[in-house]
């Protein structure tokens, strides 16, 4: 598969592509207004991957922490044969975003998953840095994310809802 710069005209498939693959996470509007960058003040940036240009498989989209001269992702998927997936047939789309991350002199490349899965999902974070230290899952994504250089930088406590934590992740570029 090839990989693709998102513009205005790739958006409302790959829009299609997210609310036919994760339709619980997106109907159409969400999704496209996600794409096309809804807030003027954050600057994003995306690719996909297709055997075309008209047939996407998978999306990776990005903020721009220019502040922060790092990149971040807000989004991404593949469908993988009509199941959505968040590992590592990604690849391609996370080397294009760190290429890009280190073009523009950016330090970081971040993300972030939810605690599910986690040991402490569900429970009363006390001490962020013990959390990370205790830190036990064996999710594939998360494993991936490891394998692919990332690290667990911190702990939203509570992000979603009470004991529904987000783990940030981090990639010295």
């Amino acid at each position: 598969m090839d990989v693709f710069e998102m513009t205005s005209g790739s958006i409302p498939k790959i829009a299609e592509l997210m609310c036919t693959i994760k339709p619980d996470w997106w109907d159409y509007e969400g999704a496209y207004g996600q794409l096309s960058g809804t807030e003027e003040s954050i600057r994003t940036v995306g690719w996909y991957l297709g055997e075309n240009r008209d047939t996407p498989k998978g999306w990776i989209l990005c903020r721009e922490l220019i502040g922060y001269r790092a990149l971040e992702l807000e989004c991404s998927g593949f469908d993988d044969n009509g199941v959505f997936k968040l590992e590592h047939k990604l690849g391609d789309l996370f080397e294009a975003a760190e290429d890009y991350a280190r073009r523009k002199g950016y330090l970081t490349f971040r993300s972030g998953i939810s605690s599910v899965g986690f040991n402490i999902h569900g429970k009363k974070i006390d001490s962020i840095a013990d959390a990370i230290a205790g830190l036990e899952c064996s999710r594939i994504d998360y494993i991936w994310y490891l394998e692919q250089g990332f690290r667990v930088i911190g702990i939203q406590p509570n992000a979603y809802e009470t004991g529904f934590h987000l783990i940030i992740l981090g990639k010295d570029l």
